[in-house]
């Protein structure tokens, strides 16, 4: 299993994909891509016009689900607590878990996502 987060350092956004195996296309298929994703947010399309947009490709176990949210939350959480906004809904497969870092509910921006 894969999450891949694609961040944009100049917009503080980022969105997450989960794919259950390896992706096989490249960082720079993905990016010109990105119009094949459905993110439920007003500025998505902006985000995806943004020039420095860069992928992280992070390897999370497909076994075990605990161990792969506990991970998942772990990237999540380095970008959320930088005032990154993650665009779209609180969701994934699996759902990062982030109360390892003492985060019990994430803050909700209606239409645009979510920080904390």
């Amino acid at each position: 299993m894969e999450m891949l987060i694609v961040s944009s350092e100049q917009q503080k956004r980022l969105i997450m994909l989960f794919i259950r195996k390896k992706a096989s296309m490249s960082d720079k298929a993905l990016l010109n891509n990105l119009d094949a994703h459905q993110i439920n947010s007003s500025v998505y399309p902006a985000f995806k016009q943004a020039f420095d947009l860069r992928v992280e490709r992070i390897s999370l176990p497909a076994y075990d689900e605990k161990v792969a949210k506990h991970q998942g939350g772990d990237f999540l959480y380095r970008y959320l607590s930088k005032g990154y906004i993650c665009l779209g809904n609180y969701t994934g497969e699996p759902k990062p878990d982030l109360t390892p870092w003492g985060v019990r509910s994430v803050r909700m921006l209606p239409k645009v996502g979510f920080g904390l």
